[in-house]
């Protein structure tokens, strides 16, 4: 199993989120080391989408629409919304949040993310499928469309939630 590389390959940047319908669509996040990137998939539209959140809390921003996951949340469940997701019967997927910046065991960038993605998530009353969340190393994930397959890739494997 690896990730794809294909014309239908669309990346989710730091604060960006892509969504697709399209069953030959590979929905990426590179990179992730505290960010955390949330994959949704409606197993009934076929609808998926990726967001790439950096950091808990913060102003909205509309350049970034999910920088923050206090304020990109629900800018992410409604843009799936639009694309004819339903959300509450939609399986949620997420990963990243690791422990890349612990100066004199300071900020704990990754932890604070996965501690706000999950209450985000509660709130709305919905829940994580699956999540590969904390630990030390880097990720790169890719939500497949087609069949809501959700692979992450780090130095040492490929697996799949």
């Amino acid at each position: 199993m690896t990730l794809t590389e294909s014309p239908s390959l669309l990346v989710a940047g730091i604060g960006e989120m892509v969504l697709s319908s399209s069953a030959d669509a590979h929905l990426v996040a590179y990179g992730l080391g505290s960010c955390i990137a949330l994959a949704a998939w409606d197993p009934r539209t076929k609808v998926g989408g990726l967001a790439h959140f950096m950091l808990p809390n913060g102003p909205a921003n509309n350049a970034s629409p999910v920088k923050f996951i206090d304020t990109g949340l629900d800018t992410f469940l409604r843009a799936l919304e639009a694309r004819g997701a339903v959300v509450s019967r939609s399986t949620l997927k997420a990963a990243g949040a690791a422990a890349m910046l612990t100066v004199g065991g300071g900020l704990a960038i990754g932890k604070r993310n996965a501690e706000s993605m999950e209450a985000a998530l509660k709130e709305r009353g919905l829940n994580l499928a699956a999540a590969a969340l904390g630990g030390n190393a880097g990720r790169t994930v890719q939500l497949e469309v087609a069949d809501g397959r959700f692979l992450i890739k780090s130095l040492s494997s490929v697996i799949q939630l």
